[in-house]
């Protein structure tokens, strides 16, 4: 483990477990989420405690998983129902136990809550996870903001924390995990499901969460003194603060007042592959505070999330100044779950920022992640971006955490490529490129045709060209920091209706151990 940055790691406590087994489970079958995380270079486990509103665990304050169903239609979480049920029922509180066995094996342990509290109609079907409270009271809904443009993707059915009641109803369950069980502290997702309030009400109840915040940070402080550990408050937020302000989280006041112990920020638009300056942000309101900055990792669900881009990711963040990573809902491209040697050793250095500067990497630019992110905060995304004739050259920016040139004057630099993929782009038409304000001559690309290809690609690779520039043999390498690429259509053939688009850019950096030594997978003969 690292001594100087954190390495944390969301196992969420239902797809690896409750979701999985046949009930009964055993004590070997719920720590299993915790064991094969041993030796792999993480300090900290966030484990998740159930859906909000309803708990996979023995809460006597809010209301378990299950509790209140007739019949149901969804067989996976009428199992997680049965499997929490029935432990519980042998004496055994599953939570209690992933803590104790998490803390034996030198894990810190936090208990992650989702705060999202969604109304459903009553029914006698349902889908096993909905809670008698959010069900009873439809008048504290947020309902449709059609005033407010930035609500388009806000899930209207939410209830709003304006509400004393269900800020109340919240407080008792995080009072409950923090002083009931001996974790570590808390984690509060404050961003897969935010924001809490409506719109309307965030000049209103943005200090109405503040003041939320306070009381969490005083029984956070009460429990510590009494269970004589430290307890961490850490919230995972979209790593924007104007963004979270304008939703009524006003990180800034939080780490100002030192009510969080962590923050954690996601992206919001693009990937750390290509943009910090979300996390950068963040780290720039702590600086003057002991709060810490985790930068939350995407390496999952997404093709393009291999080894090399979420090592370009973690060091773009290591070089914005984070001082962590947070790895959550981990289930990475190809094989997802179990874990194979591949996923699990991608872990390894995460922790080490020195060690994760020597190993490959691609820095990637390409479509963003979750569609309804960046209009949440008040964003947009640099892709997909269409090129018209006529138009003039489209700026687009790539994050490069490496010294690349650095590594080239030693001698052990490998590979240095730039990939850019257009989408309708035709063998007539013309463009023109400019790589950190210097413009590439067409000499200096390989057009590589994926027009119509059966072999594996992303969905969006197909009906284009891919433009590979050798950056290494042109000498034109990319600088430490923000590079810039310019695209302008010159010629484009009028018979075919769709623009040119750009769908993704790549840069590609590969190395040598030192000078002229052999790559990991060169052979002699072949």
């Amino acid at each position: 483990m690292s001594q100087t940055h954190e390495v944390m790691f969301y196992t969420d406590g239902r797809h690896t477990s409750v979701y999985q087994y046949e009930p009964p489970m055993g004590v070997r079958q719920y720590v299993e989420p915790i064991d094969e995380l041993v030796d792999l270079g993480i300090d900290t486990i966030s484990y998740a405690v159930g859906d909000c509103s309803v708990l996979l665990y023995a809460t006597k304050v809010g209301e378990r998983w299950g509790h209140n169903v007739d019949l149901t239609g969804h067989d996976i979480w009428w199992r997680a129902a049965h499997n929490a049920r029935l432990m519980i029922a042998a004496g055994t509180d599953p939570l209690l136990l992933v803590c104790e066995h998490a803390q034996r094996r030198g894990f810190q342990f936090l208990p992650s809550l989702l705060l999202n509290m969604i109304h459903v109609a009553h029914d006698r079907v349902t889908n096993c996870r909905i809670a008698d409270f959010t069900t009873e009271h439809p008048e504290w809904q947020v309902g449709e903001e059609p005033d407010y443009p930035e609500a388009h993707n806000d899930n209207p059915s939410r209830l709003s924390f304006a509400v004393p009641e269900v800020r109340a109803e919240r407080l008792a369950v995080i009072k409950e995990l923090v002083e009931d069980y001996p974790g570590d502290g808390i984690e509060l997702n404050l961003h897969d499901y935010a924001p809490f309030i409506a719109r309307r009400e965030v000049a209103e109840h943005t200090e109405t969460l503040t003041s939320w915040l306070r009381d969490i940070r005083g029984i956070c402080d009460a429990a510590a003194s009494r269970q004589g550990r430290a307890k961490r408050l850490v919230v995972r937020i979209g790593a924007n603060a104007a963004g979270n302000k304008a939703m009524g989280l006003d990180v800034a006041s939080w780490i100002g007042e030192s009510l969080v112990d962590t923050v954690i920020g996601m992206q919001v638009t693009g990937g750390f592959d290509n943009d910090t300056s979300g996390l950068r942000g963040l780290v720039d309101l702590a600086a003057a505070t002991d709060v810490t900055v985790l930068a939350g990792m995407e390496a999952t669900n997404h093709p393009e999330l291999s080894p090399p881009v979420v090592r370009a990711a973690a060091s773009n963040a290591y070089a914005a100044g984070v001082d962590g990573m947070l790895f959550h809902t981990y289930y990475p491209a190809p094989k997802r779950y179990p874990y194979d040697d591949e996923a699990a050793g991608l872990l390894r250095y995460m922790g080490h920022p020195d060690l994760l500067a020597y190993h490959d990497k691609t820095y990637h630019l390409g479509l963003g992640r979750s569609p309804d992110s960046a209009p949440r905060f008040g964003q947009q995304e640099q892709l997909p971006a269409e090129l018209a004739p006529g138009d003039p050259p489209k700026q687009f920016t790539l994050e490069v955490a490496d010294d690349v040139a650095g590594r080239f004057e030693l001698g052990e630099l490998w590979r240095c490529e730039l990939r850019v993929m257009l989408r309708h782009l035709t063998y007539e038409d013309e463009i023109r490129l400019i790589w950190n304000g210097s413009e590439v001559p067409t000499s200096q690309w390989r057009k590589a045709d994926w027009t119509y290809q059966l072999r594996p690609r992303p969905d969006y690779a197909v009906d284009g060209y891919r433009l590979h520039i050798d950056l290494k043999q042109t000498q034109r390498l990319p600088e430490r920091g923000v590079n810039t690429l310019e695209l302008e259509v010159l010629k484009k053939d009028p018979q075919l209706i769709h623009p040119v688009t750009l769908v993704d850019m790549d840069l590609v950096v590969e190395y040598l151990p030192h000078r002229n030594a052999l790559r990991p997978d060169e052979e002699y003969l072949g």
